[in-house]
């Protein structure tokens, strides 16, 4: 199990990048998100990589939930977005991106959010857009919501195909996989 969680934290790394349209004192910021192994960008199906422990890995699904996010500004307020969970789908381009609405104009100096689905919103039956259950991201109602789904083919499986799948995703207080992020920006080159 313990090798599982390592082979996972190493896989990869998401890349935000933000831009900015303004309107007086409020702007739409659009988030990117642009998962990557190592320094390359993730990509399903045919792409290769080779992990530290020099496995051969190959992907066929990404998909997890980005929720609760927060943007803290420089002068000490902050903007949370209100029902705020977003379905990142690697097979969906257009779930790459999403837009902040009438954000705050102000410089700012961190952004924070859940990799999953919080308890309150796994308990809530708000089933609507990202977290309909259609989707595939929800177990059942004593499970709640996938936070993240990876799939894919590793040499270093023992199975016949040499396939995996990590669904990733509890809430209860001793089975809780929800991630916090906290990223601050760099003031040099306004990125995470």
């Amino acid at each position: 199990m313990i090798r599982k969680i390592v082979f996972l934290s190493s896989l990869f790394f998401l890349f935000l990048c933000l831009s900015f349209q303004s309107k007086n004192d409020e702007r739409d910021i659009v988030v990117c998100i642009k998962p990557v192994f190592r320094k390359d960008s993730l990509k399903l199906d045919a792409t290769q990589y080779i992990t530290d422990l020099k496995d051969t890995v190959s992907f066929t699904m990404l998909k997890f939930y980005i929720s609760n996010i927060e943007l803290e500004y420089e002068n000490g307020t902050k903007f949370k977005e209100s029902k705020s969970y977003h379905l990142i789908d690697l097979d969906k381009p257009n779930s790459l991106q999403f837009t902040l609405k009438k954000v705050t104009d102000s410089k700012i100096k961190k952004i924070n959010f859940d990799i999953g689905i919080d308890s309150l919103t796994n308990l809530s039956n708000d089933f609507e857009g990202d977290l309909d259950p259609s989707l595939g991201m929800y177990w059942t109602w004593n499970s709640g919501y996938i936070n993240m789904k990876l799939e894919g083919k590793s040499s270093s499986c023992s199975s016949v195909k040499k396939d995996f799948h990590f669904h990733i995703g509890g809430y209860l207080p001793n089975q809780n996989a929800l991630q916090q992020v906290n990223l601050p920006i760099l003031k040099k080159t306004n990125q995470f």
